[in-house]
């Protein structure tokens, strides 16, 4: 099976990134790659590799392409993704799927009219820590969930942010809380601001559900030290997960009744220390790419639909639409 010829446009940290993957692994023959700055940036080694540089996307149609991963700024999402769905380019786009809700709705009609597939680059559904996750509750181990916390910090934004931390970061956990609940999520408040002289909200705690599951995801760019952590609650017990670490910890509880002389109610006890789950761990951007192999090969259907990377922006953008509208608004203050 020869290999999936591919280009890549958008040579940002995170293009790099699958620049770097793309080309280790035989699924792959890298062809060409785009950016507008590629006169600017130090392209020797793609050109070195027989990658073609070009400055506009338009250009890697010059080549029988069978796919492309666009990792350009989100206001480009839209207009690129269409110039390759159009000519029958499988596309792998990264989050989020659009800046705006219309402007999704768009391409999610063009990829639906496309002969060719369209998957977004929710990266943390590829994380071993989430698979397992998903196994304890499929399983029931964690009895019947009831709450779902996420908080995803530090450490630094982009130095032009082309969107706010709800959508570049948050929308990370809201999107993972809509895989394991199985439901859209609901924004029920919100609350946030950022620091003087930014235009983009920096920090910001989001409240919603999930069916008739509570869940709350915390995001900034501001806390001085990165963490990416995820509890869920359930009535068998707790779970803590790690990201980074790709770490699983599973609490285990008990409900009991507990008789009082004047009432009678139930509680959960903890029945043991804190255990490990076992996690294969791998490098969620390399098993991202190879589902979007499996993907072009026909051999798999994309992880997430485009209705739910539609619902993960919905809701980044209701709830930032709560966080403006509320009054005041809650803007940090600098020292001194």
């Amino acid at each position: 099976m020869r290999p999936i010829r591919v280009g890549v446009v958008g040579l940002g940290v995170m293009g790099r990134q699958h620049l770097r993957v793309l080309r280790g692994l035989v699924e792959f023959d890298v062809v060409a790659v785009a950016d507008p700055r590629s006169e600017d940036l130090d392209t020797s080694g793609e050109r070195s590799a027989g990658i073609c540089v070009y400055s506009e996307p338009e250009e890697l149609l010059k080549h029988d392409l069978d796919a492309v991963v666009i990792a350009s700024p989100t206001s480009m999402h839209v207009p690129q993704a269409t110039l390759f769905l159009r000519a029958g380019v499988h596309v792998l786009l990264e989050k989020p799927i659009a800046p705006d809700v219309t402007s999704a709705q768009t391409l999610v009609r063009v990829a639906r009219r496309s002969s060719a597939r369209l998957l977004i680059g929710h990266i943390e559904r590829f994380n071993p820590a989430i698979d397992a996750l998903r196994s304890l509750i499929a399983a029931g181990n964690l009895g019947r969930v009831l709450s779902v916390s996420a908080r995803r910090v530090g450490v630094a934004r982009p130095a032009l942010p082309a969107t706010n931390v709800i959508a570049d970061l948050g929308i990370h956990d809201i999107d993972i809380i809509q895989l394991l609940t199985g439901s859209e999520p609901v924004v029920l408040g919100a609350t946030g601001g950022s620091l003087p002289g930014n235009h983009q909200e920096d920090f910001a705690f989001v409240l919603l559900s999930y069916g008739d599951v509570a869940a709350a995801v915390e995001t900034n760019w501001i806390t001085p030290l990165k963490s990416r952590r995820l509890s869920v609650t359930g009535t068998g017990g707790f779970v803590d997960l790690d990201y980074v670490r790709q770490e699983v910890t599973v609490y285990e509880g008990r409900i009991d009744p507990v008789e009082h002389a004047t009432s009678h109610f139930s509680a959960v006890w903890q029945t043991a220390q804190g255990r490990p789950l076992w996690v294969l761990q791998g490098e969620p951007l390399m098993r991202e790419l190879l589902h979007f192999a499996a993907c072009v090969r026909g051999q798999s259907e994309p992880a997430i639909t485009c209705d739910e990377a539609l619902a993960a922006l919905a809701a980044c953008q209701r709830a930032t639409d709560w966080v403006r509208e509320a009054q005041p608004r809650l803007v940090a203050t600098s020292h001194g």
